[in-house]
């Protein structure tokens, strides 16, 4: 089982009411949609950290890949 930690912030009003009641309509729970959202945002962050890294690499044309895998 993974170790659990408390997170605390303040958020707007309407935006935990609104939060709440996505939750309840689909069965939810709001650790598990706030968990989930903090989980995919890093991972965006890492998915443009990478893009920003390789986006002036040399392009390599897929005819070239698959002939030298001819080879």
């Amino acid at each position: 089982m993974e170790k659990q930690s408390t997170l605390s912030t303040n958020i707007d009003s309407e935006l935990k009411k609104a939060l709440a009641a996505f939750c309840k309509k689909r069965g939810l729970k709001i650790q598990s949609v706030v968990e989930n959202a903090i989980r995919e945002q890093l991972e965006d962050e890492i998915d443009l950290a990478s893009y920003n890294e390789r986006k002036n690499d040399e392009e390599i044309a897929l005819a070239s890949i698959l002939k030298k895998l001819k080879k």
